[in-house]
């Protein structure tokens, strides 16, 4: 395979996601070579622990404590799939390499689709992974001296980095209590058992990660804690498709009008009466106490059911700085890449947080389930954030929230947010981006070839 030679694209996605994947790939990728999709079908899992649907608000991993290991539960149902479909969608896989084999050199496969790896396997098919989360996570528990036992925060812990002496036992404790529900969970079990009985071979869960031609995973050094990194792992930065600045019109203007705070706390996240009640206070309580004006551009889902609650909370005059929107329509990073932008309020979500520091934009992270706590520790020690809800877990605290609000916004603090949050954005696109991913992709398949 030589660079002149047109590549074949073939992506298997589920029905859910195919449109989407449609527009976004068949809008950036080269006209000369071509791109083919194959459905999967409805992927199946088991979850105890949502209610909605969606993912159930918890706090930080913790032992001793009612719920406390509710984090590593809900992992252990995310893997653990349904076992007949798991095995139908195995075998999908392998009837669509089975005919497109002759011309596959390489395979990318999400993290989380252990599926894909074990048809990759089976069908002798070489293979790397693609990570849209941190890259410290792959290589933690490798890191010299057992480090990812005791110096690095426990998987979803919310402990600070490095973990204090005191807390090194018990974060050493959350390691195993992790590892151990992802070995024993009945849903692990059986589906290990299901997956033995097609004739697939390893366990679900460990697979020769050290051994694969990539580990891309969609960050920079610059965004870890300090680390070793793994011989195969590639740190691109944000993987992003890079839009044109707003277009003119109402949330242009809106934008140019002040400096502006942008909620998002991202599509996984709905909120109660008692939410917006505390973000409509902060910004009353922001308000009074900084000496500069400012704006909140606020993606709130279900918004007309709060409508009442807003006005009664902010006043009409201050609802006129405050635009609340159902969706935001355009892409994130045009919005963040506005000059008056001052700070992104999210979840801690690996895309809210990976933007943000693409577009150079200080945080106020609001972590309410799994690694979005791990995301708040990191992005406060590396200077460019504030980590807003401690002590209030899953919940956002309106006096906390309007003190990240003045500090964020303020000459001192907030400018040096600014700062450290521009040499990581810089960071960024010296990863490379998506052309490091296609390069990355590229020479595994040459040398696959």
């Amino acid at each position: 395979m030589d660079s002149a030679t047109p590549l074949h694209i073939h992506l298997l996605s589920f029905d859910p996601a195919e449109k989407h994947a449609r527009k976004l790939i068949a809008s950036n990728h080269s006209t000369r070579n071509t791109l083919t999709f194959h459905s999967l079908g409805e992927l199946m899992l088991f979850t105890e622990i949502s209610q909605n649907g969606l993912i159930d608000r918890h706090g930080p991993a913790a032992l001793l404590r009612k719920g406390g290991l509710k984090s590593y539960r809900f992992l252990a149902e995310l893997f653990g799939f349904n076992p007949d479909c798991y095995v139908g969608i195995y075998e999908r896989i392998l009837e669509i390499m089975g005919i497109i084999k002759p011309r596959v050199h390489i395979a990318a496969v999400d993290l989380c689709m252990p599926i894909g790896m074990d048809a990759c396997m089976t069908a002798n098919v070489p293979w790397g992974i693609l990570c849209p989360n941190s890259g410290l996570e792959l290589s933690k528990h490798e890191q010299p001296m057992l480090k990812g036992f005791w110096r690095y925060p426990a998987p979803y812990s919310g402990f600070a980095f490095p973990v204090p002496l005191h807390l090194i036992p018990y974060n050493i404790a959350l390691n195993i209590a992790w590892l151990r529900t992802l070995q024993t969970h009945p849903r692990i079990r059986t589906l290990e058992a299901r997956r033995a009985k097609a004739g697939i071979r390893g366990q679900l869960l460990d697979k020769p990660l050290r051994a694969l031609p990539f580990l891309i995973c969609a960050s920079v050094c610059e965004m870890e804690f300090p680390h070793v990194p793994g011989a195969n792992v590639v740190y691109p930065g944000p993987i992003v498709v890079v839009p044109p600045p707003l277009a003119p019109g109402a949330l242009a203007d809106f934008l140019a009008r002040a400096r502006t705070l942008v909620v998002n706390m991202g599509s996984n996240f709905w909120y109660t009466e008692a939410d917006v009640a505390a973000v409509a206070d902060a910004v009353v309580l922001a308000r009074e106490r900084c000496p500069v004006r400012f704006q909140v551009l606020w993606k709130l889902n279900g918004k007309k059911a709060f409508e009442g609650l807003l006005e009664e909370r902010l006043g009409k005059e201050l609802l006129e700085d405050v635009r609340t929107e159902e969706w935001i329509e355009p892409p994130a990073l045009a919005v963040l890449q506005h000059p008056n932008v001052v700070a992104l309020v999210n979840h801690g979500g690996a895309n809210s947080v990976h933007e943000a520091a693409y577009s150079g934009v200080p945080q106020i992270i609001l972590p309410q389930w799994l690694d979005l706590y791990d995301y708040a520790v990191r992005v406060e020690w590396l200077g460019h954030g504030i980590y807003a809800n401690k002590g209030h877990a899953a919940k956002i605290h309106a006096p906390q929230l309007a003190d990240a609000f003045v500090r964020v916004l303020s000459d001192g603090e907030g400018t040096a947010m600014k700062k450290k949050a521009l040499e990581i954005a810089e960071a960024c696109r010296r990863g490379g981006g998506v052309g490091k991913v296609a390069q990355t992709l590229l020479s595994a398949a040459r040398s696959a070839a």
